[in-house]
């Protein structure tokens, strides 16, 4: 009897460790979202808003507890500037609208996940960064504009979101792994800058777009080789 326990035990392990790493390899981010918590704030304002402190003794937001579904985020608290909207800060909350201040210049990994009410999200140009997975799963987030300063826009960061039009700042190198996929109401994506890379899986899924793009750009050699439709600018 002792023995059939055992064996029942290592085949338990088994099958949990293949399901484990069939979700980290696959596409889909809902497998590993769970996973990714926010940071227990330092500091709390009376809006719910949670803050860390950095060494440059600016703030990064860490958490979110309150009420509040059309949020304005504080460029600053207690006399420090909010710089970073931190990982998993908003994952998941209901919240409609977020307005995110010009003193912030990188959004965090998961940091607006799955926030399936939020339709609308104003980012500053002084943005510089947007994590992975930053508004995935964001399912009815159709506003959105990329701050003209963003260098790095990450791999499903508007994952399955219903973003209808998208201009792809000059200063992003490259349009990451499924940055875009799974995007239904996506119709059209304008690129401003010849040089921008554009992953195989960038709009994957995302069967509706049209691409905009200088003559002789990456952009526009991806979307004929790819069958994508295209005009230059």
């Amino acid at each position: 009897m002792k023995r059939i326990i055992i064996a029942f035990s290592i085949l338990c392990v088994l099958l949990t460790a293949v399901f484990t790493g069939c979700s980290q390899n696959g596409n889909n981010t809902t497998n590993t979202i769970s996973t990714i918590k926010a940071t227990e704030p330092e500091l709390k304002d009376e809006n719910g808003i949670g803050y860390n402190s950095a060494s440059d003794k600016s703030l990064t937001i860490s958490q979110f507890t309150g009420s509040n579904s059309n949020l304005k985020i504080p460029s600053e608290y207690k006399g420090k500037k909010v710089t970073e909207v931190g990982r998993s800060s908003f994952k998941m909350k209901n919240i409609t609208s977020v307005t995110i201040p010009d003193t912030v210049t990188k959004i965090d990994n998961y940091a607006f996940a799955f926030s399936r009410e939020l339709e609308k999200a104003v980012i500053p140009d002084s943005v510089k960064e947007i994590g992975t997975n930053a508004f995935a799963g964001c399912i009815k987030l159709k506003e959105v504009t990329l701050p003209k300063k963003l260098e790095k826009l990450g791999a499903f960061a508007f994952d399955a979101t219903a973003i209808e039009k998208i201009t792809i700042p000059k200063k992003v190198k490259k349009i990451e792994d499924y940055t875009f996929a799974e995007c239904g109401s996506l119709k059209e994506v304008v690129f401003n800058s010849k040089g921008t890379e554009i992953a195989d899986t960038a709009f994957n899924k995302s069967i509706n777009i049209k691409i905009t793009a200088p003559k002789n750009s990456k952009a526009a050699k991806f979307a004929e080789s790819n069958g994508i439709d295209y005009r230059i600018k």
